[in-house]
């Protein structure tokens, strides 16, 4: 029993399309030996679309609807077109337009006449499916009849014919089954090449508009400037014919004139000629002027409503007012058409607008959501810079104290070294908390030491003026012979080397200022202060303020500096520029 499903026939009968290209369709044979799938298969349509069947490839001019010829673009059209009036523009412009749609409208026929043909195909595969296990069954029924005639003694050549028959025709239905998937297959190849092609003519379609508004705008241009150029034409004309006429007026004035001169000559004495002359010259001087005054009065004329035409219009050449005038249809036409693009752009806007707000309130909902994460995050992010700032702090303090631990230490050694000069004795190194009195132990004694210094400096200086009192030019010079005698070969050296090696007194005892701390300081107090709540009244900044305040510091200060309450009150307090300044001085 042969079995051919509906997916055969129609991989015999396929036909296909590519690159523009048809083939003929072919009818579905019906299937031998099936019942319900015995019916006639209608003709297949040609993927092709509404295009005529060709000839030399074997169709008949029956296989489907006869359409006309695919209409091209000619060249040789457009370009006598865009040479002759509006009218050829506008049935080119139909005509690539109708050509589009054509285009468009067969690609959907094709599109459409693909997509039932695939349905069909996918139904009947459907019920070959149906009918190879309906044949799968019935086999298994005759394998069991097979096995049961068997047992009954009626032959042993019968059960194995019977399979190899059953086996012959479960091949030939796999090869079936296997040419309707290859069918199945190609039919969705020239479903995606179809719908590739859509796309190719849809872009196709964008490109021939972009050219056809190109077009449009090179035709506007064009018939502006043929516009001004027959404007110019016409002015170029009026100024030709005015020239004429002035001419041809000019050689009548000569004309005349030579008549009357020929006239006055014939026989008129001299003095009637002049007289003539004078009254001929009179009348045409009044003749001109009165011309001259009309002519200024038109002129005033011309030129108010000149005026009132370039107040109206905006335009002070004459020519582009013309111009104006006979080109306000085609303005007024073009700003309506601009009128409904804004209105159409507008309602667009619109639309996208109220999209934006959706999508703002959206975000706006999320961000209210992931607020609070965010403040975590920030006060984790605050509180890491802060200890970190801290830690910087820190080992800077750290760094700070060691240095201010070496420098107390060979302060307290300089201290007890300059003591044992001084008193001739050996001193111990004192402690930090003794240091401050032997500092002034130290200063006392350097005091005593250079009063009687100077003392004795004074005593030989007036003993050497006594001694050369008698009017030696060397009198006056003798307290700078002593002095030179006490400055020694390397005391200049020392001396210089000395100032230039001594950093400035910059404390508040030396520069009385009222100091304010930078951004820098103010941040570094800041960062001191989270450490330490307490820290800016342990430590106030060095301010002159806060430094000359306490009375109990105002005492230490005039006994350490040498200075007294009333020196330290009556003290000027100056701007930071003049202590710079008097700074650069010293």
């Amino acid at each position: 029993m042969g079995l051919t499903t509906p997916r055969d026939d129609a991989s015999r009968a396929s036909s296909h399309s590519g690159n523009g290209r048809t083939y003929p369709s072919r009818r579905f044979k019906s299937p031998a030996g099936v019942g319900a799938h015995g019916t006639p298969v209608p003709p297949q349509v040609t993927p092709g679309g509404p295009s005529s069947p060709t000839k030399g490839k074997g169709g008949s001019p029956n296989a489907g609807p006869t359409h006309k010829m695919r209409k091209h673009l000619n060249l040789a059209a457009v370009q006598m077109a865009l040479q002759e009036n509006d009218d050829g523009v506008e049935s080119m412009k139909r005509e690539v337009s109708e050509y589009q749609e054509y285009e468009l409208k067969s690609a959907y026929d094709e599109l459409i006449v693909l997509r039932k043909t695939h349905d069909r195909l996918y139904q009947d595969a459907d019920a070959a499916d149906v009918a190879h296990r309906q044949v799968c069954e019935e086999l298994s029924q005759l394998e069991r009849l097979a096995g049961v005639g068997g047992m009954g003694g009626k032959g042993k050549d019968d059960p194995v014919e019977m399979g190899f028959r059953l086996e012959r025709k479960i091949a030939a239905t796999r090869v079936r089954l296997k040419a309707s998937t290859e069918q199945n297959m190609v039919f969705a190849h020239m479903l995606e090449r179809l719908k590739a092609e859509l796309l190719g003519l849809q872009k196709k379609d964008n490109e021939t508009k972009g050219r056809q508004s190109s077009l449009g705008h090179d035709l506007q241009s064009g018939e502006i400037q043929k516009q001004q150029a027959e404007t110019e034409l016409r002015v170029e004309e009026e100024i030709i014919s005015d020239r004429q006429v002035l001419q041809e007026r000019q050689l009548a004035r000569n004309k005349k004139k030579e008549e009357i001169m020929t006239k006055a000559d014939m026989g008129v004495d001299e003095e009637q000629k002049l007289k003539r002359m004078n009254v001929i010259r009179q009348l045409y001087t009044t003749i001109l002027e009165k011309k001259m005054s009309d002519d200024e009065e038109q002129l005033a004329s011309l030129e108010n409503t000149f005026h009132q035409l370039r107040n109206v219009t905006g335009l002070s050449n004459v020519e582009e007012v013309v111009e104006k005038f006979l080109s306000r249809n085609e303005k007024n036409s073009q700003l309506q058409a601009v009128a409904e693009d804004l209105k159409k752009r507008i309602q667009i806007l619109k639309e996208d607008n109220l999209k934006s707000k959706v999508g703002l309130d959206d975000i706006i909902a999320r961000t209210e959501n992931n607020a609070s994460n965010r403040k975590v995050y920030l006060e984790v992010i605050r509180i890491d810079v802060h200890v970190g700032s801290a830690s910087k702090m820190c080992e800077e303090s750290k760094a700070r104290a060691t240095r201010l631990s070496v420098t107390i230490g060979e302060l307290r050694e300089t201290v007890a070294r300059f003591l044992s000069k001084v008193k001739n004795d050996l001193e111990s190194v004192p402690t930090v908390k003794d240091l401050p009195e032997k500092m002034h132990e130290l200063d006392l004694s350097l005091t005593e030491m250079m009063k009687i210094v100077s003392a004795n400096l004074a005593k030989k200086g007036e003993e050497g003026g006594a001694e050369d009192d008698g009017g030696s030019p060397e009198g006056a010079k003798g307290g700078a012979n002593t002095f030179s005698k006490l400055a020694g070969p390397n005391l200049g050296r020392i001396m210089y080397h000395k100032l230039m090696t001594t950093d400035p007194d910059q404390s508040p005892r030396n520069v009385r200022v009222t100091t304010k701390m930078n951004m820098v300081q103010l941040s570094k107090q800041a960062q001191r202060s989270l450490l330490d709540p307490e820290f800016e009244a342990l430590n106030p900044p060095p301010s002159a303020a806060r430094m000359f305040s306490g009375p109990g510091h105002s005492a230490a200060y005039g006994r350490q500096g040498g200075m007294g309450e009333e020196e330290e009150d009556a003290g000027v307090v100056v701007d930071r520029t003049t202590v710079k300044k008097l700074a650069n001085m010293v």
